[in-house]
């Protein structure tokens, strides 16, 4: 008989969370196992980002009732939840389930619980303030007491775990994410004409016959953009030279940050070389519309558009954050520099596209290792595993 996986993840929008829940339930055995997904503000009314303190967090009072008759209903061999607040109150439900089921005196045949770290909230190096970061530090300690695994996307943040004492190592795993390398990517050519469509309102702005530095992902505190803004600025006011001298920087992205992000631009006077580009939730067809692919994040888990541009062969400067050095080795498949240094980053870049050679061997090496390292089949097949050794 199969056994019955049921994913909870906080919103249905674009993500790396969003991504990994689609390829597990897409590519689980079929044969073991049947999937369905729920997602907050869509199957869920009151599972959301949303924090309301001021009405004493009720909202996430009822998502935790919301969750537990869900789970009665539909009756799961295995929870398994998703983004940071998903797994404090999906967890919570569960035990809360366990109650009523033994204050009723009714024989229950409780799911196991599972969940994913998509990068802890409490990273040492993300925007949140000291007393906000140890909150979430204590929250996650609370929901690990309800939780029979926890699967952490890459070592750093199974280190970072085991150093704050959330869970025991024997609760704790580490299974990377994974990507099918085989991805249809659009021609460079053909990539720059569909992003080009997109600008408004004078499109002819972004010249396709200029190298294009291009980052996607998100427009939020924990992705940096600022620093890759600044780099940007740098570079284009800086000294020129034959092929750093005329850039363009491309980010496809929406977010929290984007009217900050957009200011700082034309703070810096780069808004006529640096676009902003609406994301249409399979960008990663894109990516080879650009010479090179940057990330200037802050904090990481493993993230999935790191692998996509390693399968597009790009040459690729990242900063050091979360799993990305589990990834990304130094002068080896890419470049990595410090967060939140805009010179460095501006050398980084500058050096690669004038190095054509060295550009070249970072590509094929980066292509490689995410064909060898981290496959959608490693990912799924790990993750199979943790569910048979709970069941």
């Amino acid at each position: 008989m199969r056994k019955k996986i049921l994913y909870i993840i906080t919103k249905g929008d674009v993500g790396g969370a969003q991504k990994y829940v689609n390829d597990l339930t897409q590519y689980l055995d079929k044969d073991q196992f049947e999937a369905k997904i729920l997602y907050g503000g869509k199957d869920l009314k009151w599972l959301s980002n949303k924090v309301w303190p001021w009405a004493f967090f009720l909202n996430d009072w009822l998502a935790i009732w919301e969750l537990a008759k869900i789970y009665q209903a539909e009756r799961p061999d295995v929870i398994h939840l998703n983004s940071s607040k998903t797994g404090v109150l999906g967890a919570i439900a569960a035990k809360l389930l366990s109650i009523r089921c033994q204050v009723s005196g009714v024989r229950c045949s409780l799911p196991k619980v599972v969940f994913t770290a998509h990068g802890w909230v409490f990273n040492l190096t993300n925007h949140l303030r000291l007393p906000v970061r140890w909150c979430y530090v204590l929250l996650h300690k609370f929901a690990a007491l309800f939780q029979d695994k926890i699967i952490c996307v890459s070592e750093y943040d199974y280190n970072l775990a085991h150093i704050h004492n959330i869970a025991p190592t024997s609760k704790l795993t580490t299974v990377h994410n994974g990507i099918d390398p085989n991805i249809k990517f659009l021609h460079k050519e053909e990539a720059r004409k569909e992003i080009i469509k997109k600008l408004t309102p004078n499109p002819l702005t972004l010249n396709p016959n200029l190298p294009w530095v291009g980052s996607i992902g998100r427009l939020t505190k924990e992705k940096n953009y600022e620093t890759f803004i600044r780099a940007a600025a740098l570079i284009t006011k800086g000294r020129k030279n034959e092929k750093t001298g005329k850039l363009l920087f491309v980010i496809i992205g929406s977010g929290p940050e984007s009217d900050k992000l957009k200011a700082e631009s034309e703070k810096l006077k780069v808004n006529d070389k640096l676009f902003f580009i609406e994301p249409s939730g399979e960008d990663s067809k894109y990516l080879q519309a650009f010479d090179l692919f940057v990330m200037s994040s802050i904090k990481e888990g493993l993230p999935y558009i790191l692998l996509e541009a390693m399968a597009a062969e790009l040459p690729i400067v990242v900063t050091e954050a979360g799993g990305i050095p589990e990834i990304i080795k130094n002068h080896e498949n890419g470049l990595m520099v410090a967060q939140k240094n805009p010179q460095q980053l501006a050398l980084a870049i500058q050096g690669l596209l004038a190095n054509e050679n060295v550009a070249i061997e970072l590509r094929k090496t980066a292509k490689k290792a995410v064909q060898e390292k981290f496959s959608l089949q490693k990912m799924v097949s790990k993750t199979e595993s943790v569910y048979q050794e709970l069941l």
